[in-house]
């Protein structure tokens, strides 16, 4: 069954005394060409997300977003920190803070990381060429994320989890999920993509039945449906039961080795 996408601007969570910085967070108000279009933070995050979704992260631009919005790029610095870093950092925010919302006390810590991570992963289903920031380059790191963080660290800790083993749990959790999406939705080559993705189907069939006569078997199934053997991403393939086996194991893991599992952990 389809879940609900959250994912919006009016409700990204991200609060001003937590953002990577610049003058919107520090308070003061925006002038000149800036204040007359209305630029906010909020909209600039949604037009680069719109330009990363028409044209992929490598083709970036900030002066492109600064045309798109009618302003100059130094009036974009000014409201989301003040380098490009920043920037990234809030639109990784959007997908983190926006899906981290403060869950009651009394649900299961299970339940509340398996919401959280749930409601990521359909986050950037809709918006797929933003995925490799996400999980594979650190200027998406900031303190942008830190509502994110928050809510990860606080379920580990309702499980019991403290020092070295609540840092090796986050890690797990965050690298596992964050590797899994960045997969899912990695790009084709932006050079002959068409070109690349009909050699490479052609190689995965042409596979020796003697050599490797396991993935020769498989093939019909798995073709094109696993992580190496495949020509498409998530965007054209669904990946969503391999997510969540994912997510079921890791969870289960911690909850098999947390010190104060929760009643449903037994269920």
């Amino acid at each position: 069954m389809a879940r609900k996408n959250s994912f919006s601007s009016e409700k990204s969570g991200v609060p001003p005394e937590i953002s990577a910085g610049g003058g919107e967070a520090a308070g003061r108000k925006p002038r000149g060409r800036a204040a007359a279009v209305g630029l906010t933070k909020d909209r600039i995050v949604d037009a680069a997300i719109a330009q990363i979704d028409e044209k992929g992260l490598n083709a970036f631009s900030m002066r492109e977003l600064a045309r798109t919005l009618g302003v100059s790029p130094n009036n974009i610095y000014w409201h989301v920190g003040g380098a490009k870093e920043d920037l990234f950092a809030e639109i990784a925010a959007r997908f983190t803070a926006g899906v981290s919302q403060t869950l009651p006390p009394e649900v299961p810590w299970q339940d509340r990381l398996r919401a959280v991570f749930m409601a990521f992963h359909d986050a950037v289903r809709s918006h797929a060429n933003v995925a490799p920031l996400l999980g594979a380059q650190l200027k998406s790191n900031g303190v942008a994320n830190l509502a994110w963080v928050e809510a990860v660290l606080t379920a580990l800790s309702d499980a019991g989890y403290r020092g070295d083993d609540m840092r090796n749990a986050f890690n797990a959790l965050i690298g596992g999920i964050g590797g899994f999406v960045t997969m899912e939705f990695a790009p084709a080559p932006d050079d002959k993509a068409g070109e690349w993705k009909a050699l490479f189907a052609e190689r995965v069939a042409a596979i020796d039945a003697d050599r490797f006569p396991q993935t020769h078997a498989v093939l019909p199934e798995f073709s094109n449906r696993i992580f190496v053997l495949r020509w498409q991403n998530g965007k054209h393939i669904s990946y969503d039961s391999g997510f969540e086996f994912l997510l079921d194991l890791l969870i289960g893991g911690l909850a098999a080795r947390a010190p104060n599992p929760s009643p449903s952990a037994d269920k």
